[in-house]
């Protein structure tokens, strides 16, 4: 190998192959990155997986011969990070197993493994692709609604239709559900569960500007744009039809709001127990905010416009999960009350629903009794001795 490239892309390509390879993998090569160097095309090719997910990056640079290689991501990572010149030149002997990296003043040599068995990506037929852009918008929306719980694979996963309108998004952890609009360029008429662990690494690694042909390979969902190529296992098994659940809700009452509004307000009182829960009061277009917590006790109003039905009563959410809903979501929003007090609210872009949790019971005052003070004993006179009784009546 004899590669002459500039040393902060290096350092930008391997931290992202770093985050992507596994140190516990069960195969030694998964442990490390795969760096292969095209002379013809004057390309090196950065290649992680860590089974669930894989990630290829290419780099234009300065190739003297073909040669493929596996060392660990986070070695060369760290020493790049300490390096200070703008290039940064590999270099290993044929036949041996050591690379050097220089940089500035310093090199460092090390150990490194061989090709062998590195799995690649499998690659979809360029027909089987449609277009998308916009992914980090749709993580960020949908994303937050998945579960955290093992035990529930499918609900850790984002649920990605393509569908004749184009990309829908939906995530659902059993309390609140969203569904969001994507690009509409990615028409088709699959439904797919995506783990959202894998969504959010790929949204680090681009923009929404970023345009990805995207298919189908085997048991992977691939991504793949101009020196990027992601990779991501799909989860099998039924999904919930959030369709016909989002089709039979009934509101009783909807308002006009503003997100930001909505927000602003829910972020004020919730200062007083931030993984607590609150109140909301409905009263008109007025909508009373309240949460009592550890701090103390906040209540805020807000003015909203109604628009149908009669808005009245109060309802308890969670404000983790409204909160989380709220940061992702902007604009102006169709607010809704509807069967046992769930909440939807519904913008240009994306629809979400959080069923009401129950009135949160004050916990008992203890009042500790003070301890109650043990009767003195009455003091026992010292009887006299039998010889000092005698001496006393002698004296007498």
């Amino acid at each position: 190998m004899n590669i002459t490239i500039n040393r902060a892309e290096l350092l930008s390509a391997v931290q992202k192959a770093a985050a992507v390879a596994s140190e516990d993998a069960p195969l030694e090569p998964l442990k490390g990155v795969l760096l292969e160097a095209d002379a013809a095309a004057g390309t090196l090719t950065f290649t992680a997986t860590n089974i669930e997910t894989s990630l290829e990056q290419k780099l234009v640079c300065t190739v003297g011969e073909d040669d493929a290689l596996v060392m660990n991501a986070k070695l060369l990572a760290g020493m790049l990070g300490l390096m200070s010149g703008e290039t940064a030149q590999l270099r290993r002997r044929p036949g041996t197993r050591v690379l050097t990296l220089r940089s500035g003043e310093t090199i460092y040599s090390w150990g490194i493994g061989e090709r062998g068995e590195f799995p690649k990506i499998e690659l979809p037929f360029p027909e089987d692709t449609v277009k998308l852009s916009g992914i980090p918008s749709m993580a960020r929306q949908t994303m937050f609604a998945t579960s955290e719980d093992k035990d529930k694979p499918l609900m850790r996963c984002v649920n990605l239709m393509f569908t004749r309108e184009g990309l829908k998004g939906v995530g659902y952890n059993g309390r609140c559900l969203v569904a969001a609009k994507g690009d509409d360029k990615s028409a088709g008429n699959i439904s797919l569960l995506l783990p959202a662990n894998s969504l959010e690494k790929l949204a680090g690694l681009c923009s929404d500007a970023d345009e990805f042909n995207v298919g189908v390979a085997g048991k992977f969902l691939v991504f793949q744009r101009p020196g990027l190529t992601f990779g991501a296992m799909l989860m099998e098994g039924d999904y919930m039809d959030t369709d016909r659940l989002m089709n039979n809700i009934r509101n009783q009452f909807t308002l006009l709001t503003d997100v930001a509004e909505l927000r602003r307000t829910l972020k004020t009182v919730a200062a007083v127990d931030p993984k607590g829960r609150v109140k909301l009061a409905f009263d008109g277009g007025r909508i009373t905010f309240s949460c009592k917590g550890e701090l103390g006790e906040a209540c805020q109003e807000l003015e909203t416009a109604p628009l149908t039905g009669t808005p009245q009563g109060g309802y308890w959410y969670l404000i983790s999960d409204l909160m989380a809903c709220l940061r992702s979501l902007s604009g102006t929003a169709t607010l809704g009350i509807a069967q046992a007090g769930m909440l939807d609210l519904s913008t240009e872009g994306a629809y979400y629903m959080q069923t009401a949790m129950r009135e949160p019971v004050a916990a008992p005052v203890v009042v500790q009794k003070a301890p109650k003070a043990e009767p003195k004993k009455a003091e026992k006179k010292a009887k006299p001795s039998k010889a000092k009784a005698k001496t006393a009546k002698k004296a007498a």
